[in-house]
């Protein structure tokens, strides 16, 4: 969607225009605010004057405007549609609510009047939006307060679903010198959809980085589409997302409804496409903005820190290993040049503590940092130090330590971020001192600054690394399995090999089945309505030849104890196996996303240990060989003191089989479920498998 003039008109309306609509003035306020200084038509259809100023009755005699904000009651908003694409106004920001955001009949009324929008032509932001502020051509359309001074140098684009989200995210923004190309409230998105605003920000030359509050994903395929278009532009997406998505009580009969319900399949989608979250909105427009101002790091890089606090290098060393961040000790000569300058030389490590020795040479910053920038190791240098922020903090000191630190960040050719060690906000102060010297970016908050920093390697990581191309969707089959025997067999027709198994409704057919097989044996009940068979009694292992009918009997009388309603439609019988390592292999479907996959430990630890991976389906086997590489019991694949290393192209292979087989099964499957996969070495086997259904 083309929404250049939408969020860069060359000249603005207001409709509905009036001294007793607070929206309009507010409106009015806002453009002021920007700097607007171009024509402003104000519409009012009785022509009556407003906010001072003279009125047109229609939009067709607001000639030179192209864009539109509509503050008009729900009622006259159809209405005043029609008036703009008759004007030929194409584009505007609807403030007017009472539609979807109330349900029932709202959204019935949004439908009909936006799908005649459509019709017309017309580009329509919100209803129920705030509109949105344009800081770089200083244009707004919109009832979001702007603070003042406007910043300089716009870099960070923001958006929300949320108006109110917006003010405040826009307010902490300007309160951490963070400044804003744009800010964009969603509204009800009835039009313009959160994906075409990220594909707007991709575009717009002067968007660094698009910062983003969201409440729901609308619209999947689109948002991935263009999470993919701001990792090829080298853009980062940093999101606050909140509300996480339930999956139906039907597949929580499976492990894999827990294992992958929650947030985990959009952190799966986040984490493969390179969208960074954050957990708060000071998190958010401070990652935004060192993303914004750094850029990606070079693969392979740390940070190094250098302070004269002993405490704050502390704080970071704690906070930076949380957040996944690299603090390389320095190579020999990089210690070589820092052995003149530090008066302890055993303290030169990284962290890198200068001392109290800077408040009588704070030439000592500089001296460090461009040792530090020599290293090959180093990407980022991070400096704690304070600036003032008024003139009765100010000192001599400060403002040499300032200068110092900005000289050297001149010299070298790596990123400098200054980082004060406590959140508290700039003041005009504060910016002069920053322009005066030309500091590079400067933020706050120890913690904040760390997760900041660790976001930014992240996300630098993922972009060294091409996003793995997912695989064409299979065929669907007319196949609908149920029960573990009709699963296991659909499985093995699909690629996936599974571990051989009769049936045996009668101990006479369990005593034929055993002499058959040879060996021992593993029993297990066969019933529709009995999903987890050992909750029930209706599993036994290591189950001898001569044993087989009075076991078989056994397991029967245990489970019509246990589930007295149960169908039992026999006892599946399959050769033992022991060693080897078990997987849980499941898919499970997300209302929002689709189906999912999960790839974790199985058997009876899958719900102890918590240790999976997710990812959407469908996937590939470099998706899969990520997950397996994610799994903290990803060792005992590798050969854990004695055990065969699994072979990992064929355990890739046979997952990634279990996925498409899934998909193939179509849309009215909920979950299928591989618990557990036996891996030992080269032998892959599916012992048990659960497939659900949609209830109709």
């Amino acid at each position: 969607m083309e929404l250049a003039k939408l969020f860069r008109p060359s000249e603005v309306a207001i409709v509905g225009a009036s001294d007793k609509n607070p929206w309009s003035g507010i409106c009015a306020a806002t453009l002021k605010s920007v700097g607007y200084d171009r024509p402003l038509h104000l519409i009012n259809k009785r022509g009556s004057p407003a906010l001072g100023r003279d009125t047109v009755m229609n939009c067709a005699e607001a000639r030179g405007a192209d864009a539109a904000f509509l503050a008009v009651p729900a009622s006259a908003l159809g209405e005043a549609i029609e008036d703009m694409a008759a004007g030929g106004i194409l584009y505007g920001a609807v403030v007017s609510s009472g539609f979807a955001e109330i349900g029932g009949e709202g959204a019935v009324e949004q439908d009909r009047i936006f799908s005649r929008a459509r019709e017309l032509g017309v580009t329509l932001l919100g209803p129920n939006s705030l509109g949105f502020v344009n800081f770089v051509d200083r244009v707004a359309m919109g009832a979001i307060p702007v603070r003042t001074p406007l910043l300089d140098n716009p870099r960070v684009g923001l958006v929300s679903q949320s108006g109110a989200t917006t003010a405040v995210a826009a307010q902490a923004a300007h309160q951490q010198n963070v400044s804003l190309s744009h800010m964009v409230a969603m509204g009800n998105e009835a039009l313009v959809g959160l994906h075409d605003v990220l594909h707007f920000f991709v575009e717009d030359p002067s968007t660094r980085s698009i910062a983003v509050f969201a409440e729901t994903i609308r619209d999947p395929g689109a948002f991935l589409r263009a999470a993919r278009a701001a990792a090829a532009a080298g853009k980062a997406i940093v999101m606050l997302k909140v509300g996480v998505g339930e999956l139906t009580a039907t597949v929580a009969q499976a492990h894999t409804g827990a294992l992958v319900g929650d947030d985990r399949i959009f952190q799966a989608i986040c984490d493969e496409v390179g969208v960074v979250r954050v957990g708060s909105l000071e998190d958010l427009v401070l990652t935004a903005d060192l993303l914004a101002e750094v850029g990606p790091i070079a693969s392979g890089k740390g940070l190094a820190v250098v302070s004269m606090s002993g405490g704050a290098c502390e704080v970071v060393a704690d906070r930076g290993e949380e957040a996944g961040i690299h603090f390389p000790q320095f190579a020999p000569a990089t210690l070589e040049r820092l052995s003149g300058t530090l008066a302890d030389f055993g303290a030169a490590h990284n962290p890198i503590d200068i001392t109290g020795a800077a408040m009588a040479r704070p030439a000592i910053y500089a001296d460090v940092m461009r040792a530090c920038a020599t290293d090959p190791q180093i990407g980022l240098i991070g400096v704690i130090a304070e600036l003032p922020n008024a003139e009765s903090n100010d000192s001599p000191l400060l403002q040499a330590i300032a200068r110092e630190i900005a000289d050297a960040a001149r010299d070298i050719d790596i990123p400098v971020v200054v980082i004060q060690q406590i959140l508290k906000p700039f003041s005009d102060f504060s910016r002069k001192v920053i322009a005066a010297h030309s500091l590079p970016l400067v933020t706050g908050g120890l913690d904040h600054s760390t997760r900041a920093i660790g976001k930014l390697f992240e996300w630098s990581r993922r972009l060294a690394s091409p996003l793995p191309e997912r695989p064409a969707m299979p065929a669907v089959v007319a196949s609908r399995p149920h029960g573990e025997r009709e699963t296991l067999d659909y499985l093995g027709s699909r690629g996936v090999p599974v571990i051989p198994q009769r049936l045996a409704r009668t101990a006479a057919e369990a005593e034929e089945a055993a002499r058959s097989t040879g060996g021992t044996l593993a029993l297990k009940i066969l019933s529709p309505d009995i999903p987890h068979k050992s909750e029930a009694g209706g599993v036994m292992l290591d189950v001898g030849a001569d044993a087989v009918v009075v076991s078989f009997d056994s397991l029967l009388a245990r489970v019509r104890t246990a589930c007295p309603d149960a169908r039992l439609d026999g006892v599946l019988m399959s050769p033992m196996r022991r060693g080897g390592t078990e997987l849980i292999v499941g898919i499970a479907r997300d209302p929002v996303w689709g189906l999912a996959l999960a790839v974790g430990l199985g058997g009876v630890w899958v719900e102890l240990l918590q240790d999976t991976a997710t990812q959407l389906l469908p996937v590939s086997g470099d998706h899969v060989r990520e997950m397996i590489g994610k799994l903290k019991a990803g060792r005992l694949l590798q050969g854990y003191r004695g055990s065969a290393p699994a072979d990992l192209d064929r355990l890739v292979e046979v997952i990634v089989a279990i996925g498409d087989a899934a998909l193939a099964l179509g849309d009215d499957l909920e979950a299928l479920e591989v618990n557990p996969l036996r891996v030992d070495g080269g032998e892959i086997e599916a012992l048990d498998a659960l497939a659900i259904w949609r209830q109709s």
